[in-house]
């Protein structure tokens, strides 16, 4: 049976139950022994699980071994109980290398009970035993044993288990770049961010926002106090300009990447194995958006850009945040003109370097929006005109190479809220022709699949396949993908899922604001499609954007927008 879990991860009220994850030390004198193994005591290594990872016994004379494709390990011979580290290995989800630390505290054997070592319990350790109950409750996981949770059995654990340690590793790689010359080893920067990023979920009131940008804010000027003795000399003596400013500057680059990650996991269905969970995010291309983060290193150079009296002068703050914001959006021309701004606090060799490292290249661009016949750039929120809202044509072009030598087709997610409903429909295979850089088709091939889920004060689901092809092209500004409304309506009305009135029901008419997301992905592991917008002439970075039916799941870059439609 598949299981569904939806959790929001940055709302909710959590029930006051005390997590119960045990630390070292046992129970009072009252207390029975702990029972003894009759056999091996197991464990398992999870972010998304670790292969060939190194665990480190820390009470049993650091013994070592390594972990099996699925993160499972024994305790050596002679060793029942012991404080957890590991290191190294491979992250089966995204296959990236595991650079990070992760840690766990010892447990006493409880027969026939795996002991988990994840991003969870890195911040327990961090905390000690009297924390762990607001741990797990600002981590919207009240009342569950983070000790033996394995993240890949309980999509809430996963979702925050993976958001936590893409937190950790950024603040943790922000340190990295602080700490050139310094004494700090890869150990020490991970403790450092874990502390942090631990210290600011156990004290948030209710459920923390790790996509807040005041929480990484605080968080990475907190990493930053907590490594002071491993970095350089000239940045020790005033360690609280420092921090303000490498908080400043990084906050946002690091707030975009666990955005990205917090949104791809935001609706996750664990499937009846983890295997099977893995293929179902590769294929809504959660994956992709959450190996892009792990491969980031962007904040290692950006601090590196800035030099010592730059970093130590209070007065940079406000200007350090102005470029950390410039490098978060990905276009060029503000992030020198932030640059240019600071004067000789930047080297400006280096971050002409940051500048061209995260430039989008061999890109779709989104340059603007038609909506009954007029034009608008591509904006959190607009405002048209028209009393009805039957399409939304977005200009496309193509950037170099954007499927990287692939054909250049995606599965497309289009989603819209309206009168009290909200519509998904996913389309399981758009092709896009291009001339150049100019797009001249985009056809949805006979028998493609379409997924469509209608909630709300309606109640709708269906799976359809067209028996002939669909255009989804307009010649609108030089060549547009329509994403027609009424027609996908249509298609639910044809196949009796739909009345009439039900059409004309759900179809946006003025005066109405209406919520728009549209987001794209190959639905291949590996590199994604990337989408960018253009802003002020510039190209900025699209937003990672979620469309989910009942059947399917799409994420990828795309957008975001409010449209409100006047008369």
């Amino acid at each position: 049976m598949q299981t569904k879990t939806r959790n929001i991860f940055i709302l909710g009220i959590m029930a006051g139950a005390a997590a119960t994850l045990v630390a070292c030390g046992g129970g009072g004198d009252d207390s029975p022994p702990p029972s003894q193994p009759s056999g091996t005591v197991s464990g398992k290594a999870v972010d998304f699980y670790l292969s060939g990872s190194t665990v480190t016994f820390l009470d049993c004379d650091n013994k070592t071994v390594l972990t099996n494709a699925t993160g499972d390990f024994t305790f050596p011979a002679g060793c029942t109980k012991s404080a957890l580290r590991v290191t190294g290995g491979t992250d089966i989800g995204t296959n990236q290398p595991f650079t990070g630390m992760l840690q766990a505290p010892a447990q006493d054997f409880r027969e026939g009970v795996i002991q988990v070592v994840s991003p969870l319990t890195t911040l327990a350790v961090q905390l000690g035993s009297g924390q762990v109950a607001p741990l797990a409750a600002g981590l919207g996981l009240a009342g569950k044993d983070l000790g033996t949770l394995d993240p890949m059995q309980d999509a809430a654990a996963l979702r925050a288990a993976v958001v936590v340690q893409q937190l950790v590793d950024h603040v943790a790689k922000t340190l990295t770049g602080l700490g050139a010359g310094g004494t700090l080893t890869p150990a020490d920067t991970a403790a450092a961010a874990s502390k942090a990023v631990a210290s600011a979920v156990a004290s948030a009131p209710g459920t923390a926002d790790l996509t807040s940008t005041a929480l990484v804010t605080n968080v990475v000027s907190s990493a930053v106090q907590n490594a002071q003795s491993g970095l350089p000399a000239g940045l020790q003596s005033d360690i609280g300009a420092v921090a303000a400013n490498v908080a400043a500057l990084a906050a946002p680059v690091i707030t975009s990447q666990v955005t990205s990650v917090n949104t791809a996991l935001e609706d996750v269905d664990l499937r009846s194995s983890p295997a099977g969970t893995l293929s179902a995010l590769t294929e809504s291309g959660s994956i992709n958006v959450v190996t892009g983060s792990a491969q980031s290193t962007t904040t290692t150079a950006l601090v590196q850009a800035v030099t010592t009296g730059g970093l130590t002068d209070a007065s940079n703050t406000t200007g350090l945040a102005g470029l950390g914001d410039a490098v978060s959006t990905g276009n060029t021309a503000a992030i020198l003109q932030a640059a240019t701004g600071l004067g000789s606090a930047v080297d400006a060799g280096a971050i002409n370097k940051v500048a061209d490292a995260v430039r989008l290249r061999n890109s779709l661009v989104l340059s603007n929006l038609t909506i009954n016949g007029a034009n608008y750039p591509i904006t959190d929120a607009i405002s048209a005109t028209g009393g009805t809202l039957g399409a939304i044509q977005v200009a496309l072009t193509q950037d170099g190479d954007a499927f990287n030598g692939r054909p250049s087709q995606v599965r497309a997610g289009l989603s819209y809220t309206y009168g009290g409903n909200q519509v998904d429909v996913i389309i399981e295979n758009v092709a896009l022709t291009f001339n150049g850089p100019q797009l001249v088709d985009a056809v949805v091939p006979a028998n493609t699949a379409y997924s469509f889920r209608i909630s709300g004060n309606l109640s709708a689901a269906a799976s359809l396949t067209n028996n002939a092809a669909d255009s989804l092209f307009s010649s609108a500004n030089g060549g547009s993908l329509n994403l027609p409304f009424t027609v996908f309506l249509g298609k639910l009305r044809s196949a009796g899922a739909l009345s009439q009135a039900q059409v004309d029901a759900l179809t946006p008419k003025a005066t109405s604001s209406l919520p728009v997301t549209f987001a794209t992905t190959t639905g291949a592991p590996g590199r994604d499609v990337r989408l960018g917008m253009l802003v002020n002439d510039g190209v900025a970075f699209a937003k990672t954007a979620l469309v989910k039916t009942d059947a399917e799941m799409v994420v990828g870059d795309g957008l975001k927008t409010t449209v409100t439609l006047n008369p």
